[in-house]
C-alpha cells in the first residue's frame, strides 16, 4: 500500500521525529474497532516507533501463532475484515483465517520480509500507522549539522577567495600613472584615489588591510576586522604608480616617499623699487611674464594688509613685497599670481612679528606715524644705510628732522621721484623737482615707501637709537667702508662734507 503524505506541526518535531504524522493516519482520528469489526480485541494501544510490515503468506511453523479469534476457522473475502495494526505485536504470527482451499494465512510481523500487502485490506483502514525507527531524529539533527559546517566553509572560502583576488592583482602591471598625495590626506582618502585611479581593485578592502597589516604579512582574517587597529600614514607628494598594483606593490613604492620636488630659487634683495622687483623676477624664471606679473600687481586681493588706502592702485606693492630667497616648486613656476601672493604674506607676517616685538618706540607714537609710514621710514633706511650699525642712528635723524618740522634731504627719495638709477649723477633740477617723493623739496615722508625694505630697516624704523643728531654723512667713519658719521650741528656737518668729498662721495 503506499504510503500517504505527512504534514508537520513544526520544525522541532522533524528533528526529534516526535508528532508530526499525516492528518490521514492521526490515532486521534481512528474509530474504535467495532464489535463487528474486531469482536472481544483488546484497547488499541500506541503504536511501538519501529515499523511494522504486513506480510500475507501461508501459516508457518517458525513462529508463534496468536489466533485472532477461536470462532474463526474459514476466511471468508465477503466477510472478513482488515486487522488493525494494535492487535500485531512485534514478533508475533497472527492468524487471520483459512481460505476455501484449507490454507490458513497470518499477518507476520516481519522486518526482513519482502512487503506483500494483503489484496483484502480495507485501503480505508485508517488505524494503519507507518511507524519511524527510533533513531530517526538524531540522524536528521546529525545531517543538518553537517550541512550548516559545509555550508559555513563554502561561504567562508569564497569570502577569503574574494578577499585575496582584491589583494592580490591579477594580470601583469598596467601603464605607469602620477599619482598625488595631498597635505592633510587621511588614510581613507588616500585609498579611495588609489582605487578611483585603478591602480589597486578595492579602496575599503585595501584600508582595512592596511589596519591589519604587520607579521602576518597583512592578511585579513574575518573575525579580525574589528580587532586590527594598526595606523598608517603616507607622506604627501608625487609618486609615480601603476595601474593593477597588488595591496604589498603600492604601500613598498608608497614608504618609498614622494619623487624628490624639483624647486626653483629666486632672490630678491633688499632695496629694490617694483619695477626693479618685476625685471628682477623676468629675469630669474623664464615662465614669468610681464604681463602676468602687471596683472597680478593689479590685484587687490594680494595687497598687504598694512597698506594705506589712500594709496593708488600702481603703488599698491611699492615697499611691501618682502625681499628673501624664494623656492618656486617646478609646478608653480608659471604662477605669477601665487608668488606675488606669497611675497605680500610674508611681508606681513615678518612686519607683523616686528610689530609685536620690539614694538614701536615712543617717538613713533609722537610723531602719529601709522604702521604703514613706518615701512616708508625703513625704506629711507634701506636706501641710505651702508653697514648695519647705522640703521637705527639714520631712524633716529630721520625721526629729529620730523619732530622739528624739516625737509629730510633724503637723496635717495630725489632718485625715486625722478626715475633715475643711483649710478647717474643728480641734477639740480632733479633736486629741486617738487615731486612728493622728493624729500629735498618736500617736508614730511614721501607718500608710499621707494624701496622694498629688509627686516633689518624695519627693526631699525620701529626701534631707532637715542641721540641729538640732524645730519649724516658717508665718510668711512672709523676706516669701515660705508661707515656714516653722525652730527648734531652745522659746523659738525660741515666738518664732515668735507671728509666726503675727499673721498670722492660728495660732489
Amino acid at each position: 500500500m503506499a504510503e500517504k503524505s505527512r504534514s508537520w506541526r513544526s520544525f522541532s518535531d522533524f528533528i526529534t521525529g516526535e508528532g508530526g504524522e499525516s492528518e490521514d493516519f492521526s490515532l486521534s482520528d481512528q474509530p474504535e474497532p467495532t464489535p463487528e469489526q474486531a469482536p472481544d480485541l483488546p484497547a488499541p494501544r500506541r503504536p511501538s516507533r519501529r515499523r511494522p510490515t504486513r506480510v500475507a503468506m501461508p501459516v508457518s511453523n517458525s513462529a508463534p501463532v496468536v489466533p485472532l479469534d477461536p470462532g474463526i476457522s474459514t476466511l471468508d473475502p465477503e466477510s472478513s475484515v482488515a486487522l488493525p495494526d494494535h492487535i500485531a505485536p512485534p514478533g508475533a504470527v497472527v492468524v487471520a483465517g483459512v481460505d476455501a482451499n484449507g490454507v490458513e494465512y497470518v499477518f507476520e510481523d516481519d522486518p526482513t520480509a519482502d512487503p506483500l500487502v494483503d489484496p483484502r485490506y480495507d485501503v480505508n483502514d485508517r488505524n494503519w500507522v507507518r511507524y519511524r525507527n527510533s533513531w530517526g531524529g538524531f540522524f536528521r539533527i546529525v545531517i543538518l549539522i553537517v550541512l550548516v559546517i559545509f555550508a559555513t566553509l563554502w561561504v567562508r572560502g569564497k569570502i577569503y577567495g574574494w578577499i585575496d583576488n582584491q589583494i592580490e592583482r591579477s594580470g601583469a602591471l598596467g601603464e605607469e600613472i602620477d599619482f598625488n598625495i595631498p597635505n592633510g590626506a587621511s588614510t581613507n582618502d588616500v585609498a579611495s584615489s588609489l582605487a578611483s585611479n585603478d591602480i589597486i581593485n578595492n579602496g575599503t578592502v585595501f584600508r582595512y588591510w592596511l589596519r591589519c597589516e604587520g607579521d602576518v604579512d597583512g592578511r585579513i582574517t574575518i573575525t579580525g576586522f574589528l580587532g586590527c587597529d594598526a595606523e598608517r600614514t603616507f607622506n604627501a607628494g608625487d609618486y609615480v604608480l601603476n595601474l593593477n598594483m597588488s595591496f604589498r606593490e603600492v604601500v613598498d613604492k608608497l614608504d618609498e616617499g614622494p619623487i624628490p620636488e624639483i624647486v626653483f630659487d629666486i632672490t630678491i634683495p633688499e632695496g629694490l623699487r617694483l619695477t626693479e622687483i618685476i625685471d628682477r623676477l623676468i629675469a630669474e624664471n623664464d615662465r614669468f611674464s610681464r604681463e602676468d606679473l602687471e596683472s597680478a600687481f593689479s590685484d587687490e586681493s594680494l595687497v598687504s594688509r598694512y597698506l594705506d588706502p589712500d594709496v593708488p592702485g600702481l603703488l599698491w606693492f611699492e615697499g611691501t613685497l618682502f625681499p628673501a630667497t624664494y623656492d618656486i616648486p617646478e609646478s608653480d613656476r608659471g604662477n605669477e599670481r601665487k608668488f606675488v601672493d606669497r611675497m605680500s604674506n610674508t611681508f606681513d607676517q615678518r612686519y607683523g612679528s616686528l610689530l609685536d616685538d620690539p614694538g614701536r618706540a615712543s617717538v613713533i607714537d609722537e610723531l602719529g606715524l601709522t604702521d604703514y609710514q613706518v615701512v616708508i621710514v625703513a625704506s629711507l633706511i634701506e636706501e641710505e644705510a651702508k653697514i648695519e650699525a647705522d640703521r637705527p642712528k639714520i631712524a633716529r635723524v630721520i625721526y629729529n628732522r620730523l619732530l622739528a618740522d624739516e625737509k629730510l634731504g633724503i637723496d635717495a627719495s630725489t632718485y625715486y621721484a625722478v626715475g633715475k638709477p643711483f649710478t647717474v649723477p643728480l641734477l639740480q633740477s632733479d633736486l629741486d623737482n617738487e615731486s612728493l617723493w622728493n624729500t629735498r623739496a618736500v617736508v614730511g615722508l614721501p607718500p608710499t615707501p621707494i624701496a622694498a625694505p629688509g627686516e633689518k630697516s624695519l627693526e631699525a624704523a620701529l626701534q631707532p637709537s637715542t641721540g641729538d643728531w640732524f645730519y649724516y654723512v658717508l665718510t668711512d667713519e672709523g676706516g669701515q667702508a660705508g661707515a656714516h658719521t653722525f652730527a648734531t650741528t652745522d659746523s659738525e656737518r660741515a666738518e664732515a662734507l668735507q671728509v666726503c668729498v675727499d673721498l670722492g662721495y660728495c660732489g
